[in-house]
């Protein structure tokens, strides 16, 4: 696919000009002619990788709260009898973001042209996940698109609170941690050395721990700004880093044995499969593709893997509930047994839903205990780093002021 730009005139003799994304500029003669446009200039924008639009497109994005609107009112819309060509395009007109609403005028001209909603909305991967592309699929072959849209709103919005409250839980640790190490540079850097001159001008034997604390003090104070260099780039390589596949497995996998961050990144992994699962099943998706949309859904990558796994063992005959036993340490005997007795009653949206219910409960429960759990551990960390600078910086002072 490129990117066309056009010069035609409507059937007011009007002149009209735009961008379209087709494999070919006859393509792009033929669909303006479709809409009633006399084409008389197209031309493909070309361009190298420091090109204006590609550098906006890299950075375009569209939040999850503007999508899901987009999802909610789309479904009333077409529910209300519009075609989806004009519920698009009524859409369109309301939505604030530019760059959605040129993604929106694209997905109505597809639409326009012959193209599915389903399809048209799969050329923008970045924009509409595969579970919404997938959902859109099979509620336009049965027939009730709009209240696939509908649950689809629903399904999407329990996701996006579930993420939300996660991501709360970790900002104000993050934040803590942010603010201490600033503290603690700034003290070693332009505090510290104030006083640790004091111990310059004596000639007294000083312990140890003084000695370390003096020596840390003079880098910090001689080389402020190398050291910031140096944090500064240690957080670009990091970024840079955890970009790579090894990182990943890494990290994922740190994220899963950690005290605190284990547990809630279990609890939030389970919670979204099931809410995931449990409506890709009830829109009536085949349970083989709903693990395989599902597994894409997920935040860490061992879940990823496993869902897959499990799709290709279900696909040739096994057991849901056997597949997933084999990944104890990230499904809990409460997700297997109760999936157990989805496939054996022929319940297994509504099972699933009453799991997802439950962990919704104990992540909620978590949030509002982490700041409870996390402060007595930041009030040791501080403990132990100011009796350590007690002892080293205050107890000296008093010891040479007895002396004298």
């Amino acid at each position: 696919m490129a990117e066309f730009s056009y010069t035609a005139r409507d059937r007011d003799g009007k002149i009209v000009k735009d961008y379209i994304t087709a494999p070919t500029r006859e393509t792009v003669g033929q669909l303006l002619r479709q809409q009633g446009l006399l084409p008389t200039l197209i031309s493909e924008k070309r361009g190298t990788a420091l090109n204006l639009q590609a550098i906006k497109g890299m950075f375009s994005h569209v939040s999850m709260l503007e999508k899901l609107t987009f999802l909610k009112n789309l479904g009333v819309t077409i529910k209300a009898g519009l075609p989806v060509s004009k519920a698009l395009a009524v859409l369109n007109k309301q939505t604030q973001s530019v760059y959605f609403r040129k993604v929106v005028g694209q997905i109505q001209h597809n639409v326009e042209s012959g193209k599915s909603l389903s399809d048209s909305m799969a050329d923008y991967p970045r924009v509409f996940s595969p579970i919404v592309v997938s959902m859109i699929r099979v509620g336009e072959n049965s027939g009730e698109l709009d209240k696939i849209l509908q649950y689809l709103g629903v399904q999407i919005s329990r996701d996006y609170n579930l993420m939300r409250r996660a991501k709360g839980a970790m900002t104000y640790p993050a934040v803590v941690l942010g603010v201490l190490l600033a503290i603690g540079y700034l003290m070693f850097t332009y505090i510290l050395p104030k006083l640790t001159e004091t111990f310059k001008e004596f000639n007294a034997e000083l312990p140890i721990l003084t000695k370390v604390i003096i020596a840390t003090v003079d880098i910090f104070s001689k080389y402020s700004y190398i050291i910031l260099m140096a944090f500064v780039g240690i957080g670009v390589a990091f970024w840079f880093w955890r970009k790579t596949e090894a990182s990943r497995r890494f990290l994922h996998r740190m994220n899963l044995v950690l005290p605190v961050l284990g547990m809630l990144t279990k609890k939030l992994n389970l919670a979204r499969f099931t809410i995931v699962f449990s409506g890709l099943l009830k829109s009536g998706m085949p349970i083989v593709e709903a693990l395989a949309i599902t597994g894409d859904t997920m935040t860490n990558l061992y879940y990823q893997q496993a869902l897959r796994e499990a799709s290709e063992k279900v696909k040739v005959g096994v057991d849901l509930q056997v597949a997933l036993e084999k990944y104890p340490k990230l499904f809990t005997p409460l997700v297997t047994q109760m999936i157990q007795v989805g496939e054996e009653s022929g319940t297994m949206e509504t099972v699933l839903e009453e799991v997802a219910t439950f962990y919704e409960a104990e992540i909620d429960d978590t949030v509002k205990n982490l700041s409870s759990i996390i402060e007595p551990v930041l009030v040791i960390i501080i403990g132990v780093v100011v009796g350590i600078l007690a002892v080293g910086l205050i107890m000296p002072i008093y010891n040479i002021t007895q002396s004298m």
